[in-house]
Formats: structure tokens, sequence, C-alpha cells
């Protein structure tokens, strides 16, 4: 008879009072299903990266933060490479920086994981990627920064 049996709706069924003008607000959707990634090339992909600011942006919107990670197309050697990365001229992490580990890629396989101490990204915040320590004997190069999270 096309009637809706409210006791047989399934728990991923739209509610209607989260509707607002026809469309589901932010505060309404799931962190799982708005969670996107801002990924900054920082240098190009074949220079020797330097320690200092490399990028310097402003965000477009507020994010709260959920993970960052960091890769490099060169990997380090001879030390680690370490990424820093600023809100407002204050880092968003712990002592726990953006590692990337000797002869490696990427922070996912770093011995020691970034600590988020900052994970309230303001609208319109400077964000600075600061590189505090390179290779010693091959510097690392093709820096990609991700911030992970979602709007707010």
């Amino acid at each position: 008879d096309g009637s809706i049996d409210l006791a047989h709706m399934s728990a991923n069924s739209i509610d209607s009072d989260q509707y607002v003008d026809g469309s589901i607000d932010l505060a309404h959707i799931s962190t799982g299903a708005k969670t996107e990634c801002l990924a900054m090339a920082v240098s190009d992909n074949t220079t020797a990266l330097a320690t200092g600011t490399v990028f310097t942006f402003y965000m477009p919107y507020a994010m709260t933060l959920t993970d960052i990670k960091a890769s490099v197309l060169t990997a380090p050697t001879g030390a680690g490479l370490i990424v820093d990365v600023h809100e407002a001229g204050a880092t968003i992490m712990s002592t726990d920086k953006l590692d990337i580990d000797v002869s490696e890629f990427h922070t996912s396989t770093a011995g020691t994981q970034p600590a988020l101490t900052d994970t309230a990204l303001a609208n319109n915040a400077k964000i600075e990627i600061i590189v505090d320590q390179i290779g010693s004997t091959v510097a690392g190069a093709g820096l990609v920064v991700y911030l992970i999270g979602y709007q707010t």
C-alpha cells in the first residue's frame, strides 16, 4: 500500500529531521563520511631538501585533524627526515613530529609516529611546514605533507 513500517526501518535510514533546506547539514554527516585530505607538495621532486620553513599557506576552512602523514620520493639516508607543522606560529604536534626514517619513503613505517596536540585548525589560520632535520648523506626530496580530517 506504499506505507512505511517504522518498526522495520534500517538503522541507516534517513531521518527527515536532519534536513535543512533539502540537504543534510555538516553536523549530521558521520565523521567517516566527511573525512578528507589536504595534500601539499611542499618541495619539487628532485631538489635536495634543506632545513627551515619550506611551505606556507592559509587554511581554506576550519578543520578537525584526525591524522597527519608525510612522504618523500627520495628517501633520506645517514639520518632520518623530521618535519614539523605550525598553526599560527606554534607546533601542532608534541615532541613526536613527522619522522621519515633512514631509507624509508613515508611516515607510516616510522618507529615514532606523530602525536597531534592541536587538532582544531582555524579557518584562515597560517600553516607552515618546517623541515627540522634532513638526511645526513642524502637529504631526501619530493616532500608531501597530508592533513587528514574533516571540515568543522
